[in-house]
């Protein structure tokens, strides 16, 4: 496989012009993805200074939870019409069962790489 890469190297190489456009591209693209990911990270930075990422965050997990709850509780309600519109005004609380937690605590502990045991893991060699 390196061999194939090295032929096709080479013939890339042969030509003066392949050569001099690579070192453009390379130059631009250093360039110009340094400065990306400098302002990126700078940027960033600043919104979770000013707080606005951790709004954001709470946003998104309020509609999330609104919509599990409308999922659950307002689709069942769909063939009556007045009760339905009533249900999505006025979601009810969203409670968690059993499999829901079960299941996130299983993904919590699969994310967990503290406590990694190694024979648990079925594809660990």
């Amino acid at each position: 496989m390196f061999a194939l890469f090295l032929s096709k190297l080479k013939i890339l190489l042969k030509n003066p012009m392949v050569l001099f456009v690579y070192g453009i591209m390379s130059k631009w693209y250093i360039m110009i993805m340094l400065t990306a990911v400098v302002v990126t990270y700078w940027v960033f930075q600043g919104l979770t200074d000013a707080g606005i990422l951790q709004e954001a965050e709470k946003v998104v997990s309020r509609a999330l939870r609104d919509t599990k709850s409308v999922a659950r509780y307002c689709v069942p309600k769909i063939a009556n019409l007045s009760d339905f519109w009533y249900c999505l005004d006025n979601p009810p609380q969203y409670k968690e069962t059993k499999e829901e937690k079960d299941f996130e605590k299983g993904l919590n502990d699969l994310l967990d790489f503290n406590n990694y045991e190694q024979s648990q893991d079925p594809y660990a060699e």
